[in-house]
């Protein structure tokens, strides 16, 4: 619903007309989204709106979503021009946007899609086209009543010929399918994510017939609605290829190699051979959009799938055509480019755009225009006359004394504004009335209001006196709240389930040795599977399955190999000891300080104030849940009686800052003092820059204090600090000097607190037990211990990328010096900056040159660890304030250094980093709402094996998949060495991360307790009592054929310990895989009989001859009632006081259950 304001406006408006088009001119431009929000608002059909920039259409989408256009009927629509201007395929987010407009488009739905001029132009597969590519699946039978008409639908296919069909249509073969485009067959039952899809589908078969649909969640893998019907587009806009085609290719291209310079025809061939390829098979491939002229007859671009009733908006055609312009002939360029080294044959950027002239074919169209142009006389012209309020800005007299006219001239004036506080102290010193409102339902339409939300710029309607102010012309501040991007999030990560062979695993009782693979093995005529693992030479164990839950993944702090012993060496047993020690000692200093803080008190925090709501208000961003989420724990241990201690945990850039700057005001707005103190100079700097610009309007005196401060300076701020002048002091370790005196100290804020030193740290300790300390780390922790000790340690985590981020465009490729000059001066055009990353210090130098000569103006600077501390932050600093466009360095870029206006990251020699480094040093760029570019470089012909799989998991980075969630996990285990400290990491090197984590989190558990509740020796766990029983009890290959998920699945029924989660697992196998096969059945059934043995007091459950035989625990001897009661109850039970026994049946497990429940039972009574 549109504000009551905005409603009152929509009657001044021309009408439009279905059958031409309609120019509104002399319309500014921030009006334009303003008044056109009620035509979109009304619309049945889609609506497109073209715009002739990417930051443009994000303005309409904030302006009209803050209007009161829902979130779900706005569609951005990105380019997908990748593939045509960069050696590489276009990305997977870019793809399902575009082919879900193009879906939403097909079926008639009541959305607005806003899309760049490039965005609508970029060609594309004809309407009828997709239409034929479509598959739409129904299911077979339904009760159901009142169903639309099947006719249309597929209701019945041979899995195979699905699978044919997928392929076909560009989906990639993917188990488990977790992101648009893939897909995966289990038997019966087929995973797909549709391309333009919410969520991915289950479709299960019976025989050819579907007999079910269902949606399923891709994290969990379980299903969570079912569907009637699914339409599954093609996954590319392009189709793809066969080989009568690539035979066409080929002579076309051969005829056009040969008249190329013969430096460039190898390179021509070679590539040309490469595509091909893929392109005869009809398989997709990074650089099938090259090929769109010979793929596709007749040409298309987003308007032609625009129904012809629907409504399509220009948005200023002078600067449209201009930005068709520069895009024909940037696309241009990069073609010419890519030609002259030999990567495509000489192309037209008219091959992949549609003529600007599209823009004008469409009937139902209204033209935005600022100037009147008369042009072309034929067009209904009307003429609207809004003038922009730009030169309003920073001039807030001349804008009082204009508003003062408006009011008394009876103009309604609207003040659209995130910070209504500092406008009504305004209001009421002008002494004007106004009336106040955040509601889009609002009928209220007062000759003044003021309206909560900023809108981006102002204007005025003479015709309809009207004016509508924003924070742009109050404040000098046009940043608008944008809507998160819902790219797909990373893959959760089971550590069992990336086992490898040759990966070192941990066995609780016989220590570290080396996975060797899944066998089968037959014994006494029962088949089962075992993890083989090798141990010193010559000893090996065969573990089953039904034990996983006592074998982890080896992962240590660093990347040193662990010792492997012999099978019984008592030097396990001696580690193990020792190392429960220590993570006792870790447990018992964090209980020691959290009792001494809940002790501690002193005087809480006010609730939020006004002034607090209006500071978070002027957040340009809308905050991540995660984030909301720390906020409320911050607020909360602010408003408690006890000093905060929290550690707040987040990647580079997730938003840690905002809380930490939401916790500074709350404090000073209750009268203390505030100091935040950073590891180097640089980063104080940045910080001193961000609190400055959010608080000066407020008037709260931020000060820094480092040796970028002259001494008389620092002598005023010091001064201040002890006054109470100063309400908040940054800086380095300088802060903890004896001559930094506070006034009323009531909060520190400690940024990368395991970078300071052992001096440093120990007086942290004293300060926590009588200030409020908040400690960020951007290094992640491992969720599970997070969850470990969050009872004894305050920690929040914030694990949402912030919104408006674009996926970092990731490449890998072999070094040339082409490729760096493309880069560096593609970066540069755009007036930004890059990082150069190289392995070593030695050579440094020349690399400097080396740039300085393929990128002659560009201003290049060198720092490494070698340099003295000060000049190296220098110059960083010099960097940071863009006197230098590109930074040479070896991995010393600051850990946790934000710089926005670093885009491209180029890392040479990239085989000679770790996956954990690489995925660091790519989270350095895309820290804007720019699209970043990450380039590893590497030395062709000198890759091992290990450094293609590295660098093949870094081209997944850009859609955050599975080489992602290694790279997470390789980077948990060093945040969690960090969190818990040094002295620990080889605790963690002895046994392994997750034994540490369990070791952990059973001494918290015990000390809690009490003291004489732990020791070394105490099980950590409680196993289950084993069951040796003769039936096959495993996991058919052919029913889970993946060894990955194999295991994952291995791990979670061993590690079951109620009949509740076997229950849940039975539940999701049956879900994902179709009905249970028997062995799969017994190994849940004995796993549910061990779970009730371990209850009932069982030591044990074995078989001898043809009876099963289950043995009691001393202490835990079967009454004689029981005895007799069990003995009533199932005729054939043998009962003694340490053990039960009955025939092996037909059934014996369900036998065996049943007299364990009706033990329990009579245990109970």
């Amino acid at each position: 619903m549109l504000p009551g304001w905005l409603r009152s406006l929509q009657g001044g408006l021309p009408a439009l007309h279905r059958d031409h088009p309609v120019v509104w001119q002399e319309l500014c431009a921030e009006s334009a989204p303003v008044l056109t929000a009620g035509l979109v608002a009304e619309q049945e059909l889609p609506v497109l709106i073209i715009t002739p920039s990417l930051e443009r259409a994000e303005q309409w989408l904030a302006i009209l979503l803050r209007l009161g256009i829902p979130e779900s009927r706005l569609l951005r629509v990105p380019v997908g021009l990748t593939p045509i201007m960069e050696p590489t395929g276009v990305e997977r987010e870019v793809l399902h946007e575009r082919i879900q407009a193009m879906r939403v488009l097909q079926r008639r739905e009541s959305v607005c899609l806003i899309a760049s001029v490039a965005a609508a132009l970029q060609r594309t597969m004809p309407p009828a086209r997709f239409e034929a590519e479509c598959l739409w699946l129904g299911v077979a039978h339904s009760s159901e009543e009142n169903l639309p008409d099947l006719s249309d639908q597929l209701t019945a296919i041979e899995p195979g010929t699905l699978v044919h069909r997928l392929l076909e249509d560009g989906y990639e073969y993917q188990e488990p399918v977790r992101l648009p485009g893939h897909f995966a067959r289990r038997g019966g039952i087929i995973d797909v994510f549709p391309m333009g899809a919410g969520a991915p589908v289950r479709i299960e078969f019976f025989g050819d017939e579907i007999v079910s649909l269902r949606r399923f969640d891709p994290v969990s893998q379980r299903s969570v609605a079912t569907l009637r019907s699914v339409l599954i587009p093609p996954a590319r806009e392009v189709p793809m290829g066969n080989p009568e085609i690539a035979q066409r290719i080929r002579a076309e291209w051969e005829a056009h190699i040969e008249t190329q310079p013969k430096s460039l025809q190898a390179s021509l061939r070679e590539n040309l051979d490469a595509d091909l390829h893929p392109l005869s098979q009809g398989a997709p491939f990074d650089r099938l959009e090259v090929y769109l002229p010979w793929l596709v007859d007749a040409h298309a671009c987003l308007i032609d799938y625009l129904p012809k009733e629907s409504l399509l908006i220009l948005d200023e055609p002078l600067r449209l055509r201009m930005a068709y312009e520069r895009l024909l002939e940037e696309v241009q360029q990069s073609l010419d480019s890519r030609a002259a080294r030999g990567d495509l044959i000489p192309l037209q950027a008219e091959n992949y755009l549609e003529p600007s002239q599209r823009l004008h074919t469409h009937r139902f169209t209204l033209t935005l225009a600022a100037l009147a142009d008369s042009a072309d006389n034929r067009l209904d012209r009307r003429v609207i006359g809004t003038r922009s309020l730009e030169t309003a800005r920073g001039r807030l007299p001349d804008l009082w004394n204009s508003l003062r006219r408006w009011h008394e001239s009876g103009y309604q004036i609207v003040i659209a504004t995130d910070r209504p506080h500092q406008v009504k102290r305004a209001l009421q010193a002008a002494g004007l009335p106004w009336h106040e409102s955040d509601r889009l339902d609002s009928p209220e339409s007062p000759s003044l209001l003021l309206w909560l939300g900023n809108l981006g710029g102002g204007f005025v309607w003479d015709a309809q006196r009207f004016a509508l102010i924003t924070d742009a012309e109050l404040f000098d501040r046009n940043r608008l709240r944008l809507p998160p991007r819902r790219f797909n999030e990373g893959i959760p990560l089971v550590s069992i389930m990336d086992l490898q062979p040759g990966d070192y695993v941990v066995h609780i009782h016989h220590g570290i040795g080396i996975f060797r693979g899944l066998t089968t093995l037959e014994r006494d005529g029962v088949k089962r599977e075992y993890l083989l693992i090798e141990y010193a030479h010559p000893d090996r164990i065969y573990v089953p399955t039904d034990q996983l839950d006592r074998i982890q993944k080896y992962v240590a702090p660093d990347d040193k190999p662990p010792e492997i012993h012999r099978l019984n060496s008592p030097l396990w047993l001696r580690r193990v000891v020792k190392a429960r020690r220590k993570a006792k000692e870790v447990a018992q200093e964090l209980i020691r300080l959290y009792a001494l803080r809940e002790k501690a008190t002193r005087p809480p925090c006010d609730p939020d104030t006004p002034w607090q709501q209006e500071m978070e208000a002027s957040f340009p961003y809308i905050e991540t849940p995660s984030q909301l989420q720390a906020i409320q724990e911050v607020k909360r241990d602010l408003e408690s009686p006890h000093p905060m201690d929290r550690l707040l945990v987040g990647d580079v850039g997730f938003g840690k800052t905002e809380v930490a700057l939401r916790a500074a005001f709350k404090v000073i707005m209750s009268g203390r003092q505030v100091a935040l103190m950073c590891p180097t100079t640089v980063l104080a700097y940045q910080h001193w820059l961000t609190f400055t610009e959010r608080f000066e309007p407020f008037g709260v005196q931020v000060a820094l204090l480092s040796r970028l401060i002259s001494p008389a300076e620092q002598r005023r701020t010091l001064h201040g600090l002890k006054t109470g002048a100063v309400d908040m002091v940054i800086g380095t370790h300088r802060l903890l000097s004896k001559d930094v005196q506070f006034k009323n100290l009531g909060l520190v804020i400690i940024d990368e607190e395991q970078r300071f030193g052992v001096m440093q740290k120990e007086r942290f300790k004293q300060l926590r037990a009588v200030v409020d300390v908040l400690s960020m780390s951007a290094t992640p922790i491992p969720r599970t211990l997070y969850m470990a000790l969050t009872e004894i340690r305050d920690m929040s985590l914030i694990t949402d990328p912030p919104p408006g981020r674009l996926p970092i465009r990731t490449y890998v490729l072999p070094y040339t010096d082409w490729t760096i000059r493309e880069a560096i001066l593609r970066e540069l055009q755009r007036d930004g900056q890059v990082f150069y990353v190289v392995p070593r210090i030695q050579g440094i130098e020349h690399v400097g040159e080396r740039i300085k000569k393929l990128v002659p103006h560009a201003r290049v600077a060198i720092a490494h660890g070698q340099m003295p501390a000060q000049q190296m932050e220098s110059i960083v600093l010099d960097f940071y304030q863009h006197r230098f466009d590109v930074l040479v360095s070896t991995t010393i870029i600051e850990n946790g250094l934000d710089m926005p206006n670093v885009n491209t990251l180029i890392v040479e020699g990239a085989e000679r980093f770790g996956l954990a480094q690489l995925y660091q040093l790519r989270g350095r760029v895309g820290r804007s709402d720019r699209q970043a570019y990450a380039y590893f470089l590497f030395k062709a012909g000198k890759l091992g094996e290990k450094a293609e799989e590295r660098l093949q998991a870094l081209q997944e980075f850009s859609h955050l998949g599975s080489g992602f969630a290694l790279a997470l996990r390789d980077l948990e285990i060093r945040g969690a060495g960090n969190l818990l400290g040094e002295e620990q990491h080889g605790a963690m090197r002895m046994v392994g991360f997750e034994l540490y984590q369990t070791m952990l989190r059973d001494a918290i558990r015990h000390l809690r307790q009490g003291e004489a509740h732990w020791s070394p020796d105490t099980p950590l766990e409680e196993e289950l009592p084993p069951a040796q029983l003769p039936v096959d009890a495993y996991i058919p290959a052919d029913y889970i054929a993946d060894v990955a998920q194999r295991l994952g699945y291995y791990k979670r029924i061993a590690g079951s310990r109620t009949r509740e989660e076997l229950k849940d697992l039975v539940r999701e196998l049956r879900d994902r895989y179709g009905q249970l096969p028997v062995p799969l059945k017994n190994l849940l059934r004995i796993m549910e009989a061990r779970i009730l043995a371990h209850a009932v007091g069982a030591e044990n459950i074995t078989s001898e001859g043809n009876q099963l035989i289950v043995k009691f625990e001393p202490n835990r001897r079967l009454k004689a009632r029981w005895q007799l009661a069990l003995q009533q109850q199932f005729p054939g039970l043998s009962t003694h006081p340490n053990a039960l026994s009955f025939p092996l049946g037909k059934q014996p497990l369900e036998m065996l259950i049943q007299v364990l429940l009706a033990l329990r039972a009579q245990q109970g009574a």
